[in-house]
C-alpha cells in the first residue's frame, strides 16, 4: 500500500512524520500531495520532500525549495495571489509571494499543534486547523481588511468538544466550516468584525466513526464533506440539517472541491474515479484508467479541475470528462 493509501486506511489525513527527508530537487518529485489553483498556476506540495511546486496550464513547472526544518502539507491561495501552506512538522504557517522566490514563515503560538487544513477568507485573513491541539486558528496578515486592534497576528480558539479538526473552508458570509476528523462532527466558526470571542457550533454526524476530512461549499451555501471511513459523502445545510449520500463507487472519498457553476467534485482513489454532485441531481461518476489515482483536487481559473496523483503526476480533468496527465519527473 502506498503512502496515500496508508493515510486513507488510517481514517485521517495528517502531515508526514519526522525523520530524514530526501534532498529537494526536480528528481525528488515523486508523490505530489495537496493542490490549489491560483496565482497564475497550479500549486502542489510534495509528500516526500520539503518543497512546493507550481505548474503552468501548459504543464511546465517550477519548484520552491523550502528549508529542511519543516514539511508543507495543505495549501490555499489568497486573493493577492500569495500561496499559504501549513507546516505541521515545523509548527508554522508558510507564505510564498506571487514572485515565488522564497517562503516566509509564521510560527504558531501553540507548540506541536499540528497545523493541517488551511483556507483564505474573503477579508484577507488566513484560517487553519490545529489537528493535534483541537483548535481553530486565524492569522491576520498586515494589510488584511479586518480591524487592527488586537487582531493582527495569531488567535487560537479551542474547540468545545475537541475532535481533531482537519479540512476547513471559508464561506462567502465570513464563516468557516471544518471537519472534526476524530470527533465525528462538522463545525462552524464565526468571528464578527468586533467580536471578542467567536461563535462555534458543532454538528454531530448520523453515522459513527465516519472520519470527516475534506469540506467544500456549494453555490446554495450547502456544505459538503468527505468521510474517509465509508463510500459516502455528507452534506449540511446552512440551517444545520445533516444528511449523507452513498457514492455509486466502491471506496472512500478523499478530497472535495466546489467550482464556479455550483457543482461539487470528489476524488475516490481506490475506485480510480471522480464523482460530481449537482444540487437536486444524481451523483455522476467519471471512471479513470486504472493507472490514474486521483488524490487531492482543485478547481481552476480556466474551468478545468486539477488533481494530484501519488505516482508523480498532476492531472487536468475537464467538466466533459477529458483527462490529461503531466509527469513531473522521469
Amino acid at each position: 500500500m502506498n503512502q496515500l493509501g496508508k493515510r486513507v486506511e488510517a481514517g485521517r489525513d495528517t502531515g508526514p512524520s519526522g525523520g530524514a527527508h530526501p534532498p529537494p530537487g526536480v528528481g525528488g518529485i515523486h508523490a505530489p500531495y495537496a493542490i490549489a489553483a491560483g496565482g497564475g498556476g497550479i500549486w502542489f506540495t510534495e509528500y516526500s520532500a520539503p518543497m512546493v511546486g507550481l505548474m503552468a496550464p501548459d504543464g511546465a513547472f517550477k519548484q520552491v525549495d523550502l528549508d529542511l526544518e519543516g514539511f508543507p502539507e495543505r495549501l490555499t491561495v489568497a486573493r493577492d495571489g500569495a500561496l499559504w501552506f501549513t507546516d505541521p512538522q515545523g509548527g508554522r504557517i508558510g507564505r510564498i509571494p506571487p514572485d515565488t522566490k522564497k517562503a516566509d514563515y509564521y510560527f504558531v503560538p501553540t507548540p506541536k499543534s499540528g497545523p493541517a487544513g488551511i483556507a483564505a477568507a474573503p477579508d484577507g485573513s488566513i484560517w487553519f486547523t490545529e489537528h493535534a491541539a483541537d483548535q481553530i486558528a486565524i492569522l491576520v496578515p498586515a494589510g488584511a481588511s479586518r480591524p487592527s486592534p488586537g487582531r493582527h497576528g495569531f488567535r487560537e480558539f479551542p474547540l468545545p468538544l475537541g475532535g481533531g479538526p482537519a479540512g476547513i473552508v471559508a464561506a462567502p458570509d465570513g464563516s468557516l466550516w471544518f471537519a472534526e476528523n476524530s470527533g465525528n462532527r462538522i463545525g462552524r466558526i464565526t468571528l464578527g468584525q468586533n467580536a471578542a470571542e467567536p461563535v462555534i457550533t458543532e454538528y454531530p454526524l448520523p453515522a459513527l466513526h465516519s472520519h470527516p476530512n475534506g469540506v467544500a461549499i456549494g453555490g446554495d451555501g450547502t456544505v459538503y464533506f468527505t468521510e474517509l471511513a465509508a463510500s459516502r459523502i455528507g452534506k449540511i445545510t446552512p440551517g444545520g440539517i445533516v444528511s449523507e449520500l452513498a457514492l455509486p463507487v466502491n471506496g472512500p472519498a478523499l478530497d472535495i472541491v466546489a467550482v464556479g457553476d455550483g457543482s461539487i467534485w470528489i476524488t475516490v482513489p481506490r475506485a480510480h474515479a471522480i464523482c460530481r454532485v449537482r444540487s437536486g441531481g444524481p451523483i455522476t461518476t467519471f471512471y479513470l484508467p486504472e493507472t490514474a489515482i486521483p488524490a487531492f483536487i482543485a478547481g481552476s481559473f480556466n474551468g478545468n479541475l486539477y488533481f494530484t496523483e501519488p505516482t508523480g503526476k498532476i492531472a487536468r480533468f475537464t467538466p466533459a470528462g477529458v483527462l490529461t496527465e503531466f509527469k513531473l519527473a522521469d
